[in-house]
This record gives structure tokens, sequence and C-alpha cells, in this order.
């Protein structure tokens, strides 16, 4: 049995396309990466703040 590869179109909204090439930006992005994967280990640890908390110190 062979099966043959064929290309294909898809058409998607812009504003989807846009989302997907962000995502793809950030995802290539160490520093970003870096720090997402840094804030996760912080969360794991419990070494995070109460949002309205951290809003009264500023």
């Amino acid at each position: 049995m062979t099966k043959v590869k064929q290309s294909r179109l898809v058409s998607i909204p812009k504003s989807d396309l846009d989302s997907l090439e962000a995502t793809v930006e950030t995802l290539e992005n160490e520093y970003v990466m870096d720090q997402l994967e840094r804030s996760e280990k912080d969360i794991q640890k419990g070494r995070v703040r109460n949002a309205r908390d951290f809003l009264k110190e500023l």
C-alpha cells in the first residue's frame, strides 16, 4: 500500500494566523522561555503572592 502526501490549502482567519505567529515567536525566544520555566518552578515551590497584596505594595 502506498500513500501519497498531498499539499492542501488551509484558510484561517487573519487573527488566528497572527496568534499562531505570536506563539511561535514566543516559543523561539530563549529569554522568555527561561522566564516562564523559572516562574513555573516558583509556583511549584509555593513562592507566590496574592495579586491584591502585590498591587497594594505598588
